[in-house]
């Protein structure tokens, strides 16, 4: 509320001069003008007393003999008032009666009192400085009215906030007061609900509706939290149920608290309370499925376990088979070789041309299906052999490795390219393996250039390390890099190139036993990239 009174607003103060003779009044009047008050006179006792009733004055000039009512009764009878109860008095008096009199004159009241004839300055002076007290008295009176106007303006403000919060807050509010009245039951709770205050029954509300505890079972009104909270018990995140005029069971959960005054005499209780049914059903729901979720895990878990282990029988028998055949048909193949070599060696001469050129195909075709079956055995040992992971030095086995390659590089320009090379964890015979079918490959698709570069290097990828094996030669159409690691796979012909397409199959193999990934990036004519991944080895692997 913003400030209605400024200093000086106010009329200014008046003063009463009482005398039965006019031209005293006048005198006074004449002393007295030009200060900053009103002069009202009176030539009587009685009609001062009149003025008293309607004016309040800053100080009254009281002559003290007067007839019918003398200055001291006036004054007492003004003092005795209401209105003039704190209203100075200054009696005017004759010298030898203010001797005599004086003392009489404060005890009915008065408050100073003026020898006549009397000094026109002092008079002045004297009712100037209560002039001054006056306009001081105003002024504390007209503060204390503005602070009271500002403190009921925000406590009328903090009321018309309390309210609007109370009216839009989406909980429910509910307060009863010590006898069990319900005194403010906000919108919210009338949805909750579904019920308005008015709809209420005090002090049995809860006649209205049904209160369930959440087995189901009634609830007295005694049992309730707001009754509790009446009663000063604290009940806090308190769930019931409550059952509708529609019929619907909706659920609540509250906090009650008892009210207390500043005295500390029980004011009632206020419960707060929050809608939680779809909440729960929402739990509700998604506790179904995670229970729903948990079974099927548990049927996936059991089903892939069943794969697994049907995978596994499969995967040995296969092995079984592969290593069998791989076994029983090298007797035979290495009975073809040899037999068509004895061929050649003893009828060779007496043979055609052709006939010798069947006799060679024999011998080659034999050959090479001795090369595959071994190469089959290989990789079927290399599934069944147990991996026995140590630390490695890759430098030594690509060092080892390109000592068993000079014979196949001989004659041609070949430029090894090594960087540094870390130790690993792996396998050292399969590790091996799988680095020698690299090295070869890159030996052997290089053979149509010139100069044929091989780099082989290493580099940290996070907790793996990073190997590869790059080369110029011929390389690969990269929508065919699927097929690369595949068993029996080949981009290149027989006549090309030699070889089975099992290599690259025995290369991802040993580097997935280790835990580790392998892919290649090429282009025709440009050459091809290996990579591999390998588990590092770090202090503990040695421990």
């Amino acid at each position: 509320m913003p400030d209605v009174w400024q200093k000086g607003a106010s009329p200014e103060p008046a003063v009463l001069l009482v005398d039965d003779h006019p031209a005293n009044l006048l005198a006074y009047e004449a002393v007295l003008g030009g200060l900053p008050c009103r002069l009202l006179t009176a030539d009587s006792g009685a009609a001062a007393l009149a003025l008293a009733e309607t004016n309040e004055f800053a100080v009254v000039l009281m002559d003290v003999q007067m007839p019918h009512m003398d200055g001291l009764e006036t004054t007492r009878r003004l003092r005795s008032s209401p209105r003039g109860r704190s209203t100075p008095v200054i009696l005017l008096t004759a010298g030898e009666f203010s001797d005599q009199h004086g003392p009489s004159g404060y005890s009915h009241g008065a408050v100073d009192y003026l020898h006549k004839p009397f000094s026109p300055d002092v008079l002045r002076y004297k009712v100037s400085v209560f002039i001054d007290l006056y306009l001081a008295k105003e002024e504390v009176k007209r503060q204390g009215q503005l602070l009271q106007r500002r403190e009921r303006a925000r406590a009328d403000e903090k009321e018309a906030l309390l309210q609007l919060v109370i009216e839009q807050s989406g909980d429910g509010i509910i307060v009863a007061d010590e006898t069990g009245t319900l005194r403010i039951f906000n919108p919210a709770a009338e949805r909750q609900h579904g019920a308005s205050k008015q709809e209420i029954s005090a002090p049995d509300w809860t006649a209205t509706y049904g209160l369930y505890d959440l087995e189901g079972a009634p609830l007295a009104l005694e049992d309730t939290p707001l009754f509790k909270a009446v009663q000063g018990v604290t009940s806090v995140n308190v769930s019931w149920q409550v059952r509708r005029p529609d019929g619907e069971l909706r659920v609540l959960l509250g906090t009650a608290t008892p009210l207390r005054r500043p005295d500390g005499s029980a004011a009632g209780g206020v419960l707060i309370t929050r809608d939680i049914t779809e909440q729960l059903a929402r739990e509700r729901e998604r506790a179904r499925s995670e229970e729903e979720i948990r079974t099927l895990n548990a049927q996936l878990e059991r089903r892939v376990k069943e794969r697994t282990a049907a995978l596994e029988e499969a995967n040995e028998e296969l092995e079984s088979f592969s290593y069998s055949v791989s076994h029983d048909l090298r007797a035979p193949l290495r009975h073809i070789t040899g037999f068509a070599q004895l061929l050649e060696k003893r009828a060779g001469a007496s043979l055609d041309e052709k006939s010798q050129g069947y006799v060679r195909t024999i011998s080659e075709a034999a050959q090479r299906g001795g090369q595959l079956v071994d190469d089959l055995l290989a990789f079927s040992r290399m599934g069944k052999a147990e991996l026995r992971k140590t630390p490695v030095s890759l430098k030594e086995v690509v060092a080892d490795v390109q000592r068993e390659l000079v014979s196949e590089a001989e004659g041609r320009c070949v430029t090894w390219n090594i960087g540094e090379l870390p130790d690993v964890l792996a396998d050292f015979a399969m590790l091996r393996v799988a680095l020698r079918n690299l090295m070869a490959n890159a030996l052997k698709y290089t053979r149509p250039m010139a100069e044929a570069v091989i780099e082989v290097g290493a580099g940290d990828a996070g907790e793996m390390t990073h190997i590869w094996v790059k080369d110029n030669g011929v390389g690969f159409e990269m929508q065919y890099v699927d097929k690369l690691f595949g068993i029996f796979q080949r981009l290149h012909t027989a006549e090309q190139f030699e070889g089975v397409g099992i290599g690259l199959a025995n290369v991802r193999r040993v580097v997935s036993r280790h835990g580790g990934t392998t892919w290649a990036e090429g282009a025709v004519g440009q050459g091809a990239t290996f990579h591999l991944t390998l588990p590092k080895l770090l202090v503990d692997s040695e421990q």
